[in-house]
């Protein structure tokens, strides 16, 4: 008799034990968030206002990058013209002129990749579609 006690209290035990993890691990539901609700309209406003900002900011940097690109080219011509003047043989104007070659071609080079660092143009929204406008009136055929 007292080996029936035990083994239905360890089996109200191990009953319980299986019940009640299930119970302390429920998912806990939502609770309501406010929200701001916006319609499509009034998010192509935000996104394209910030699609604006991101094609301003990526003109600005491209046009510091094509000032420093002008300033290396422009530097190679100096360079060249001291080079030339001082240059007697053909030799010397030669390694001149490869010289400011080289220096325009490693602009090229840093240009390119100053812009392509820059990552890709951003994309511009897509502006939703308006909603038909439903008539009344059956046109005649």
């Amino acid at each position: 008799m007292r080996e029936r006690t035990r083994s239905a209290a360890i089996a109200a035990l191990v009953a319980t034990s299986f019940l009640a993890p299930a119970a302390s691990f429920a998912e806990p539901t939502p609770s309501p968030s406010p929200t701001v609700a916006r319609n499509q309209y009034e998010q192509y406003k935000i996104d394209r206002e910030a699609y604006l900002e991101e094609i301003k900011i990526r003109s600005q940097q491209i046009r510091i990058i094509n000032n420093v690109f002008k300033e290396s080219c422009d530097k190679a011509a100096r360079d060249f013209k001291m080079a030339m003047m001082s240059a007697k043989s053909l030799d010397q104007k030669n390694l001149a002129a490869n010289q400011r070659k080289n220096a325009v071609n490693a602009a090229i080079v840093a240009r390119n990749a100053s812009i392509n660092a820059l990552g890709d143009e951003p994309t511009p929204p897509i502006e939703p579609a308006k909603p038909l406008k439903v008539s009344n009136k059956k046109k005649p055929r």
